[in-house]
């Protein structure tokens, strides 16, 4: 049986075990040669790849763990159900004349609050995880992001550098020292994404102060 959080931890520790591994060969690296470059070049691009997967999986973890919980979306407060929703409101929009709105507000609307919450649609990175994204992703279902928001000049380099990367131009970081204020900025904000999912279930953020279906009609 994992406790609360603890996927949460190995993901992260070997992630960071990886990056370690790689900062390790660079140093026995002098400095100017072409493997040198060549290695920081994928350390940005390893640190980006590790900073994108851990978040999608931290949303990945918390939408699941909720939906472990067993509880209906009316129990729910309203950002978490309404965004359990999306492709359901996705789906209603392909028909939006007055009958079929008019059948989805009274009849499959009360009933889709009244079953389990689930999410048929995840928080997504768009393969270009940019400061903004997350911090909208984090915000909509309550989650702290406030380390995004500290380094996000940190962040859009990242992401641009890798990109610059991907895309076979020929981007270059000077020193290991330089690697490094990347690599803060983003697992501080992969740290408080773990915190701050652990700390939403723990406290259980998801759920409305006084639950609907436990009111005595």
């Amino acid at each position: 049986m994992y406790s609360l959080g603890q996927e949460l931890e190995e993901d992260l520790k070997w992630r960071e075990a990886e990056l370690a591994s790689l900062k390790l060969l660079l140093s026995d690296l002098g400095p100017g040669s072409t493997r040198r470059d060549g290695l920081l070049r994928a350390l940005c691009a390893l640190l980006y790849a590790h900073y994108e997967g851990f978040c999608k999986f931290a949303w990945d973890y918390y939408f699941d763990s909720l939906e472990k919980t067993r509880v209906s979306r009316r129990d729910c407060v309203d950002h978490i159900a309404r965004i359990s929703l999306q492709k359901d409101f996705q789906d209603m929009r392909k028909d939006l004349s007055p009958d079929a709105i008019w059948d989805f507000c009274t009849n499959r609307f009360p009933s889709l609050l009244q079953d389990r919450l689930t999410f048929n649609l995840k928080l997504e990175t768009n393969a270009n995880l940019w400061p903004n994204l997350l911090i909208e992703n984090s915000a909509s279902v309550g989650l702290a992001c406030s380390a995004a928001r500290d380094h996000a000049v940190k962040l859009k380099s990242l992401v641009a550098r890798r990109n610059e990367i991907a895309h076979g131009q020929k981007m270059t970081i000077s020193n290991l020292a330089e690697y490094q204020e990347y690599e803060h900025a983003a697992v501080l904000v992969m740290h408080e994404l773990a915190i701050s999912v652990l700390e939403a279930l723990e406290s259980k953020s998801h759920l409305l102060s006084f639950p609907i279906s436990r009111k005595i009609d």
